[in-house]
């Protein structure tokens, strides 16, 4: 017959508190070297620049809502589709001023969402130093 160990808790304490992680501690902190110089760059890239929200999801829950409501009926859900159609109209308006700026480079006071090529060129205006 095999025997445990009265206590499987761990024996490191650091300040007389066992750590959570349940890894042992470092004797002394761990040194940093970097290995190249640290400085910011004069560009970024425009990966995520596209666009994260949905349009119109509260018009667009009201009006599934109401459909199944009427079984899907779309003569008796007039006033819901309008209220989403006037939505989407809104969003694309908004959307190709946004586009034409960006498109141009105008960057507009307090501002604070930018794309990347206004963000570029605030980085080509004001370089970091080196």
């Amino acid at each position: 017959m095999r025997l445990t160990p009265v206590s499987l808790a761990s024996v490191y304490y650091i300040n007389n508190v066992r750590p959570k992680n349940g890894r042992r501690p470092t004797r002394r902190p761990f040194p940093f070297t970097n290995e190249l110089p640290i400085f910011l760059r004069d560009h970024v890239s425009g990966k995520n620049d596209k666009q994260q929200s949905v349009a119109c999801l509260q018009e667009m829950a009201i009006l599934f809502a109401c459909f199944k409501k009427n079984d899907f009926v779309q003569s008796l859900c007039m006033k819901e589709v309008e209220e989403f159609h006037k939505c989407h109209v809104r969003f694309m308006q908004n959307r190709s001023k946004e586009e034409e700026l960006n498109r141009l480079g105008i960057l507009s006071p307090g501002e604070k969402n930018l794309s990347h090529k206004q963000l570029n060129q605030l980085l080509k205006k004001y370089p970091q130093p080196k």
